[in-house]
């Protein structure tokens, strides 16, 4: 019976110590699967921000050759968002580049900006003080066709940068975008420009 007893504990032991072996090998996967998450992180973000800089620099880009050079700064390599979309049933986060894209008012991209244009209010404080340039918005259209989460990646001035918060926010609803036919989330980056005359 002795026998018995000590060959269960030493089952027992055997067990536990599978588990915590697995438990440390999950967690290293875990770990390099963040790591690995961040990295991609890092590369979009730096994409991004060269696309920005591209913008920027660029006098005579129209704001539909600036929505989509920041698109496709968002692009990542290889991706399938087939894939991406199996992985996330409820599309809770937003695509970057879907089959069908969003439409504002039956148009594109630059439908919005003619919207955008007509809406704006330069603020007087801005204009006083002779302060121009290009705000770099992101939002996001959801599945409902409604504009969300607005924020600002590159600013100019506080003053600017919450009109065009304001006027983006204030978007009427656009035709949402869909991927594989089922509506999803699409994240815009997307230019305003406060030109003094």
């Amino acid at each position: 019976m002795r026998k018995v007893y000590l060959l269960m504990a030493v089952a027992a032991i055997m067990v536990v110590g599978c588990k915590n072996i697995g438990s440390k090998k999950a967690a290293q996967e875990a770990a390099a699967a963040e790591a690995a998450a961040e990295e991609a992180a890092a590369e979009q973000a730096e994409r991004i921000n060269k696309a920005i800089e591209e913008v920027e620099a660029s006098e005579s880009m129209t704001a539909l050759e600036a929505v989509e050079a920041l698109s496709r700064a968002q692009v990542v390599e290889g991706a399938n968002l087939s894939d991406e979309l199996a992985g996330n049933p409820d599309a809770a986060v937003p695509f970057a580049v879907v089959e069908e894209k969003p439409t504002f008012n039956g148009g594109d991209a630059n439908d919005f900006s003619k919207w955008v244009s007509e809406n704006i209010v330069y603020p007087e404080d801005a204009k006083n003080r002779q302060v121009s340039g290009r705000v770099i918005l992101q939002f996001t259209v959801n599945k409902d066709g409604e504009v969300k989460d607005v924020q600002v990646v590159k600013g100019v001035d506080p003053v600017i940068d919450a009109e065009a918060v304001r006027v983006v926010s204030a978007s009427p609803k656009w035709a949402a975008g869909n991927q594989a036919g089922i509506p999803v989330n699409v994240r815009y980056t997307f230019p305003v420009v406060f030109k003094l005359n």
